[in-house]
């Protein structure tokens, strides 16, 4: 399923919000050729890795926007990046858990990104089949733990 078929589960007001945390958990940095967050497709590794969390995260878009419109009378994208911060950073100090799982995802699926690894230096491919360049090691150190013998039992 494409990024935008999943989205789609989300509201219009959900989907700019979650751009805009995107943005502010990753910054683009045009300098080093690294997109934003937002351009990369979170939302749907967050669906693929971890499905049942995209409840959780539509509750946390929602109490962002409540909160906008509470606070500022309008919506989160609407306001400067650093009312969009303070609002956040006030949220997440009532409620620590706000966004912390989507940080980590975010990240997680931030540098998988072939455009990332690329801006980084590294090639933008799995380690395997191809695999990496693995120095031969001096194989006898491991004798010790050959000659312990058998330490774990069968299942």
């Amino acid at each position: 399923m494409s990024e935008s078929n999943q989205i789609d589960q989300l509201t219009v007001d959900q989907r700019q919000t979650l751009q805009c945390v995107l943005d502010m958990i990753i910054p683009e940095d045009r300098r080093r050729g690294k997109p934003s967050a937002a351009e990369v497709e979170v939302f749907s590794f967050i669906q693929l890795h971890e499905p049942g969390y995209v409840d959780t995260l539509k509750q946390e878009l929602d109490e962002v926007i409540a909160e906008s419109l509470k606070v500022h009378g309008g919506t989160f994208q609407s306001l400067a990046n650093t009312q969009q911060l303070q609002l956040v950073d006030t949220l997440r100090r009532a409620s620590s858990g706000l966004f912390r799982q989507l940080a980590v995802w975010t990240a997680t699926a931030y540098y998988q990104d072939d455009r990332v690894m690329e801006a980084i230096g590294l090639p933008a491919r799995p380690p395997f089949p191809l695999g990496y360049e693995v120095e031969s090691g001096d194989l006898s150190l491991l004798d010790p733990v050959k000659a312990r013998g058998r330490i774990y039992r069968d299942a």
